[in-house]
């Protein structure tokens, strides 16, 4: 079923893709923009602008399409809801129905004809040829749920909207004094003088005691325990099992294979040109010229044939019937390098050129034996499984418990004396246990001695049902069995106050104005000079430096000393040169900073139109037509 869905989408995308090759061109026309497509409760006015549910459902709807594309289809509409989707839904359509009661208040319209422009120049709407497509403009349209009326009056508030909102899009200037202090800020680049004290190589740190590392234990308690356990006893129904038991005949393996035929064969594929004229006299004088020898190019470029409409692409004959069927029978009739006589269709007059021909293919039974008895198998288990799932159902159901109901079905029952959340026994294994995932995620949900539901595993191959026998509360681990692991954690602790006092003593130094690469030898450490970078830290060639000394750094002058903690080591530098430069227009950056500072002042100067016109234009939310569609 899914691979006939697969063909029918295919053959519904060729025919999309090429559809300009079976009909001529539509003539644009708007037939329902007129209609009043009626007044369900609004969920909000502005001012005397409705917001009809009706509308704000189906967005809400493509909305929470949007995020599942996104995050993935686990996320339910109630949970997209939650998260708040309609509540920024609601204060989207708000501020556009704000702004459009603006441009209604100053009487600003759109024509007819400068909507109908609009869509007819949108290149998302065009064909192969670069022309607009009415086909493709319904199916956009279907494909994403927008009437025509609807996407119409949309075009059209956008536009209303566009000329209000003019004057800040294209009034607005970003003040030359502000651009030349955003770019000399940003472009300021020092270079620095850099001791860094790397933990792993301070030396002589002293060995814990049996006393600090049990203080350290408990002091950091968290960071030793011991997760939940849970003890766990399922019943699980695998088509796996049941498809082993299963033995077919030769004869069922034979209608198996015949029934699926279709899937084992592979169709011709051809790969066609054509040349497209409007009249038979150049199309006959087109097959004549390509009797003599000439290119399809050529031929052409002679008789005056669209050049974007000669490569048809490689199809069989079911996707050439899709387009006509009597191109689809000359095409198929030739061979490699033959050319049709001339064939019309609506869209003109075609002489169909083979460039190729890729044979087709039939899979002998032996060649698919293995794949089709296995598949077959599953396929018949799938069936038995359902009944199976009944049963155990209907055991549950009568009181037996679940010792009961695996004996009675013959099933052994899947067990485990101790599992955490992430399928981990207290030996840090991965659990024994069939479809682990999807019984774990089922188990956390239950209390002690709790038992689930019969769910159908996520791969649709399985029924299961979960018992809580036990549960294990989270515990802080003994020391003695994670005595290693607190010995490297206070270590570690050690190492990184250590470091922090060398580095408070070498910063001391520094700002006494010894030399720092004489004080990184001194102290066994590592000392470099960076080369020029930014607030960003673009420009860093030799060695990262933490987050934390850049700002310092560029919050010092020339010649003064910082010191910052980092990952694994402490960061000690000194300013040696600061480079101030000169505001240039010239330079990207500059048109870049200009660019991003005009942006910013434009969205200010929209958010106060936004609150201003919000007090002018009354909001008022109907929180019972919204809760409605929730």
């Amino acid at each position: 079923m899914l691979e006939f869905m697969r063909r029918s989408a295919h053959s519904f995308f060729v025919k999309a893709l090429l559809g300009l090759l079976i009909a001529s061109f539509a003539v644009w026309g708007i037939g329902d923009v007129f209609n009043n497509r009626g007044g369900s409760t609004a969920v909000a006015t502005v001012g005397d602008i409705s917001i009809d549910a009706g509308k704000f459902k189906s967005e809400l709807a493509r909305e929470i399409q949007r995020v599942q594309q996104l995050v993935g289809p686990q996320i339910t509409r109630e949970q997209a809801i939650a998260m708040g989707v309609g509540d920024m839904l609601m204060k989207r359509m708000v501020t556009s129905a704000v702004i459009s009661a603006g441009a209604s208040d100053m009487r600003l319209f759109v024509t007819e004809a400068a909507i109908l422009n609009e869509i007819k120049n949108s290149k998302t709407f065009f064909n192969d040829a670069g022309v607009f497509d009415r086909r493709i403009f319904t199916q956009l349209l279907s494909n994403n749920g927008l009437s025509e009326a609807g996407y119409v009056q949309y075009v059209r508030e956008t536009m209303e909207r566009s000329q209000f909102e003019s004057p800040i899009r294209t009034g607005v200037v970003t003040p030359k004094a502000l651009a030349d202090a955003l770019y000399t800020f940003g472009a300021e680049k020092r270079v620095l003088d850099v001791l860094r004290i790397n933990h792993s190589q301070i030396k002589n740190v002293p060995q814990p005691t049996d006393s600090e590392l049990a203080t350290y234990h408990e002091a950091n308690a968290a960071n030793f325990m011991a997760p939940e356990y849970r003890a766990l006893t399922a019943v699980v129904l695998k088509a796996d099992d049941i498809a082993k038991t299963i033995t077919l005949s030769e004869d069922q393996v034979q209608a198996a294979y015949d029934e699926r035929m279709s899937d084992f064969m592979t169709p011709e594929t051809r790969t066609l040109k054509q040349i497209l004229v409007s009249d038979e006299i150049a199309a006959a004088r087109a097959a004549q010229l390509l009797g003599e020898g000439k290119t399809v190019a050529d031929v052409a470029t002679e008789v005056g044939a669209n050049p974007a409409m000669l490569s048809i692409g490689s199809m069989t004959h079911t996707d050439a019937s899709a387009l006509s069927t009597d191109l689809a029978d000359a095409a198929f009739a030739l061979a490699v390098g033959g050319h049709s006589a001339p064939v019309k269709t609506p869209l003109g007059w075609h002489v169909i050129v083979v460039e190729d021909i890729q044979a087709g293919t039939v899979k002998t039974l032996e060649d698919v034996r293995d794949t089709l008895t296995k598949d077959t198998q599953m396929s018949q288990a799938l069936s038995a499984l359902f009944d199976l799932s009944n049963n155990l159902q209907d055991l549950l159901g009568s009181g037996m418990t679940f010792e009961e109901a695996a004996s009675q079905l013959a099933i052994t029952l899947a067990k485990v004396q101790a599992v955490d959340a992430n399928g981990l026994t207290p030996e840090n294994t991965q659990a024994d246990m069939p479809y682990a995932a999807d019984i774990l995620k089922e188990a956390v949900k239950l209390q002690a001695t709790g038992e689930s539901s019969l769910i159908e595993t996520s791969d649709n191959s399985a029924f299961f049902v979960v018992r809580v026998d036990s549960v294990t509360p989270p515990a802080l681990r003994p020391l003695d069995t994670v005595k290693d692991n607190v010995v490297q954690a206070w270590t570690a602790e050690k190492r990184t106050e250590m470091a922090a006092t060398i580095a408070m003593a070498a910063k001391t130094r520094l700002e006494s104005g010894e030399d720092l690469m004489a004080v990184a030898k001194d102290l066994g450490f590592d000392g470099f000079v960076t080369t020029a970078f930014n607030r960003k830290g673009e420009g860093l060639k030799q060695g990262a430096l933490p987050a934390q000394a850049i700002t310092l750094a560029f919050s010092a002058t020339q010649g003064g000393v910082v010191q910052a903690p980092g990952t694994g080591a402490h960061t000690v530098a000194r300013v040696q040169s600061v480079d101030t430069p000169t505001a240039s227009e010239t330079d990207p950056l500059y048109a870049e900073i200009k660019n991003q500072t005009l942006t910013g002042l434009q969205n200010d100067l929209a958010q106060q139109l936004n609150a201003a016109l919000q007090t002018r234009f009354q909001v008022r939310i109907n929180q019972t037509a919204l809760q409605q569609v929730y």
